[in-house]
């Protein structure tokens, strides 16, 4: 008979095998896959350039001393084909699991997206662009750990506005695959975090 094409949700419902199906079927589109693929490559893309910097100085040779600036646009453009292709899978997925009712996913919805926006500005705020898109790489460095601005409140606020902004999507189209793509983005970032992230940047 196939798996159903949407769920409200209810406790039983989550545990039954019928949900599990539905779950499988939504992983399973090539529009879900392309969104995994995206995070993961975005993710990739950062690290693997930073660390060609950081052991080259291929950009700063190429490019000269504001080479960090238009390192910042491409890595600018690299988030938004990825956020291009979650909308892609999260979209057309609208209504799909029903948490809420539809004003109060508008509003819940809107206010996670709004707090991870403004949380990433924030970040912005109290790195610079330098310090936020890779700087040490490039040779800026700071003269110790920032513990200001948001860092008083999260270990890594750009990650978690991010992956906010994403619940606040899922929330907001009622999706699944939103929720879903979510959970990969933290688990993406974690794993960033824990065995690329640190160890460039303790050293």
């Amino acid at each position: 008979m196939g798996a159903p094409t949407s769920f409200e949700f209810t406790l039983a419902g989550v545990q039954s095998p019928e949900f599990i199906d539905f779950l499988w079927e939504k992983i399973n589109t090539p529009s879900c896959q392309m969104a995994i693929l995206a995070m993961i490559l975005h993710v990739a893309n950062y690290n693997v350039t930073a660390r060609i910097e950081y052991n080259t100085r291929m950009f700063t040779k190429t490019i000269g001393s504001n080479a960090i600036y238009f390192y910042a646009v491409y890595l600018i453009l690299s988030a938004l084909v990825r956020d291009h292709f979650i909308h892609l899978a999260v979209a057309p997925d609208a209504g799909s699991f029903v948490l809420f009712s539809a004003g109060v996913a508008s509003v819940l919805g809107g206010a996670c997206f709004a707090f991870g926006v403004l949380l990433n500005l924030w970040t912005l705020k109290a790195l610079g662009i330098k310090g936020m898109y890779n700087g040490d790489s490039f040779g800026f460095l700071f003269d110790a750990p920032v513990e200001d601005g948001p860092y008083r409140f999260f270990k890594d606020p750009q990650y978690v506005g991010t992956t906010s902004s994403l619940v606040g999507t899922a929330i907001y189209y009622q999706s699944i695959t939103g929720y879903v793509l979510a959970v990969d983005m933290y688990i993406i970032f974690w794993i960033s975090v824990m065995f690329f992230e640190a160890t460039h940047t303790i050293r």
